[in-house]
């Protein structure tokens, strides 16, 4: 799930070349508390693994997978399922296993 402001609503519709309006009809989902989020995942703007908007892309994009932030470990589900589609989990746990010494015994 993407969380989104009005803000960037009005950014990226200027970016799409659309009215805001619009924007939200096709892309944007209202939660019953107000809050804007992305209404498809895979995002909307994620082609061939790439950020189509990437220029104007969405704060929490910009900081996504958050590996910034404190208890990484706990997230660590959450950031597993998006290993096949994002290039940086990707790289980042190839990484990793290379510095850890995994071996993967099924193959």
């Amino acid at each position: 799930m993407i969380n989104v402001t009005e803000q960037e609503t009005r950014e990226v519709s200027v970016c799409l070349n659309m009215s805001q309006s619009d924007f939200k009809k096709k892309y944007i989902e209202e939660s019953m508390g107000g809050q804007l989020i992305l209404n498809t995942i895979p995002c909307h703007f994620l082609n061939d693994k790439k950020c189509t908007i990437y220029a104007d892309r969405f704060a929490e994009c910009r900081n996504f997978p958050n590996l910034h932030k404190p208890n990484f470990n706990s997230r660590l589900f959450a950031t597993l399922i998006h290993y096949s589609i994002c290039p940086i989990i990707y790289n980042v746990v190839e990484q990793l296993k290379l510095e850890t010494g995994f071996v993967n015994k099924n193959s």
